[in-house]
Order: structure tokens, then C-alpha cells, then sequence
């Protein structure tokens, strides 16, 4: 009788073990609400990536606009009011530079330019950006038949600033840290060099991306 009565007890006591840990499991499952503090950090941690890769972006594109000769994409790169100093001249606005480097690249026979060592530091609407920039330039002289091959290392300080939700530079200072100045005869352009075809939105980059 005792044996019985004991098994009877020690299976209603298994039974309610058995409830309290499926109901134990079951509220940890849930997603558990967190800290509106821990959310806010997240928040803002978000938004800070999402502005540098922004950022990061419009600097990539720089070179691509240099070396297409895509004016417009140069032009989408700087709020309409960036200024610009590079080496010794001023430019008062983003057209001005734009329009400078324009006209000074597509007289060369080849240009190719690189962005590389990026950082950036973001300030709500506002942020501060330092990147290396490359380029690889043969420009023809201004006398006689033959080039010259420049080898251009330099920084670009930038500011920048999201207006109406679009980010863009407000102002760009070109620091100069290495340059080399190679003089090379047209015979040996003709027999050692080859260039790009410079076939700016026909290049087969713009089709891949579907840009127009």
C-alpha cells in the first residue's frame, strides 16, 4: 500500500517538474524585449555604417569619373558649393574643379587613377574623410612630339555634409606626397606603351550596371 501511494506521489511530482520546465523553455524561446538604450547604440551604430559606406562610395567613384571622362559622375561626387584646393589653386566651386579636371585629362593619351587607405569618421550630418589617391598619367608636351609619364601620390583631406539625405563633399584638400616626372620620346609611346581605349559611357562597365 505504502509502495503505491509513494509511485503515485513521485509521478504527480514528475508531471509538474515535466510543466514547469516546458513552460520555462517556452518563455525563453520568446524574443525578449531589450533595453531601449542597447536598441538607440545599435540605432546609431547602423546609421554609422550606412553613412561611411556612402561616403566610400563617392570616393570610388572619383577615379572612375577621371578615367571615363564622365563629367556628370564627377559632378554628383561634390555639393555644388564644395570648394577645392589643389596644390596652389583655389577652386571657388565644384563646377569650376570639375570643369578643370575635364579639360586637363582628356588631352592625355592615358590616365589611370586608384583610391586606396580610406578613413572616415562620421559627425551626424557631417563627416571628416582621409584617402590615398594614385594616378598614372602620360600627357603629351606642350612642345615638340613627345610625352611625359607622371607618377602622382596624394591625399585628399575631405569635409563632407548630407543635405536633403544625400551626402557630398563640402570641401577637398589635395595633399601631394610623391611625384616622379618621366620624359618618354613618342617612338618609344608607339613601341612599348599601350592604353585604354577612352570610350567613357560606352565602356562595357556602364552596360554591367545598367547605367545608361
Amino acid at each position: 500500500m505504502m509502495r503505491t501511494v509513494l509511485r503515485s506521489h513521485l509521478l504527480q511530482l514528475g508531471a509538474a517538474f515535466a510543466l514547469a520546465l516546458g513552460a520555462a523553455t517556452a518563455v525563453s524561446a520568446q524574443p525578449q524585449p531589450q533595453a531601449p538604450k542597447q536598441t538607440q547604440v545599435q540605432a546609431a551604430e547602423l546609421e554609422q555604417l550606412l553613412s561611411k559606406q556612402a561616403i566610400t562610395e563617392l570616393l570610388y567613384k572619383y577615379p572612375r569619373a577621371l578615367d571615363r571622362l564622365d563629367r556628370e559622375l564627377l559632378m554628383s561626387i561634390g555639393h555644388a558649393d564644395a570648394k577645392v584646393e589643389f596644390g596652389k589653386t583655389v577652386f571657388p566651386n565644384w563646377t569650376a574643379y570639375t570643369d578643370w579636371m575635364m579639360k586637363a585629362h582628356s588631352t592625355m593619351l592615358g590616365n589611370n587613377h586608384r583610391i586606396t587607405n580610406i578613413l572616415i569618421e562620421v559627425r551626424g550630418d557631417t563627416a571628416v574623410s582621409e584617402s590615398t589617391g594614385t594616378a598614372t598619367l602620360l600627357v603629351k608636351q606642350d612642345t615638340g612630339e613627345d610625352y611625359e609619364e607622371r607618377w602622382m601620390h596624394s591625399r585628399y583631406l575631405d569635409k563632407w555634409s548630407r543635405r536633403g539625405g544625400k551626402w557630398a563633399l563640402d570641401a577637398r584638400q589635395t595633399v601631394m606626397d610623391y611625384r616622379v616626372v618621366k620624359p618618354v620620346s613618342a617612338a618609344d609611346v608607339k613601341k612599348m606603351y599601350q592604353m585604354g581605349a577612352r570610350t567613357g559611357r560606352a565602356d562595357p562597365s556602364y552596360a554591367l550596371f545598367g547605367i545608361q
